[in-house]
């Protein structure tokens, strides 16, 4: 008589919880990630105060460690106007790409004959690239004066706030502030890193 053995069945592993974990974690990531911008690096003197930067309409004005100056304002339909203005006054076309990809830049450091090849960029070598700056001098009528002329005229409600990096050199600033007053512009905000106040401060 034959014998009938019993049908071996390999072990079985449930691997939904692990899968669901995995894109949990996922998730997380992308939701938590910061993505690397060409953004100007700053790093700001501390002061004490109870003023805040305003949180919209407001452009500001960057100069990092090395002098280099950089401009952004905040809302994408201004950069795509103050584009539009700067183009316009300096006869210059830009396709409807460029434009595109100018809004989503929320500061740049490119003299004005270089900034459609910057556009023109693959998005992936974007943030890799060493931006030299907007050209500053002490005239008052360089590009800089341009860009806030421009961005003025794309909304006359934008505030303005100079960042400047703690070992950033004074003539820059000096000259920043030249194109400014070339424009009979005197009230701005300057940014700085939060300092707590010494005790017995007092603000009043």
């Amino acid at each position: 008589m034959a014998i009938v053995k019993p049908k071996k069945h390999p072990p079985h592993m449930d691997m939904t919880p692990m899968v669901d974990l995995a894109f949990l974690l996922l998730t997380f990531f992308i939701m938590t990630a910061t993505f690397k911008t060409n953004d100007a690096e700053v790093n700001t003197p501390s002061s004490v105060s109870t003023i805040k930067v305003p949180d919209d309409k407001i452009m500001i004005i960057s100069i990092d460690k090395d002098g280099k100056v950089f401009f952004g304002v905040d809302a994408q339909s201004t950069r795509i106007s103050m584009l539009d203005n700067i183009a316009q006054s300096k006869g210059i076309t830009f396709t409807d790409l460029e434009k595109k990809k100018f809004s989503l830049q929320s500061s740049f450091g490119v003299p004005l004959n270089q900034l459609k090849a910057f556009l023109n960029t693959p998005d992936a070598q974007m943030a890799q690239i060493k931006q030299p700056g907007i050209p500053v001098d002490s005239t008052g009528t360089s590009q800089l004066a341009d860009w806030v002329y421009a961005a003025r005229k794309a909304d006359p409600g934008l505030r303005i706030a100079l960042k400047g990096d703690n070992i950033a050199k004074f003539p820059v600033f000096k000259d920043v502030l030249g194109n400014l007053q070339s424009q009979n512009i005197n009230r701005f905000n300057l940014i700085t890193a939060s300092e707590q106040a010494p005790a017995g401060f007092s603000m009043d």
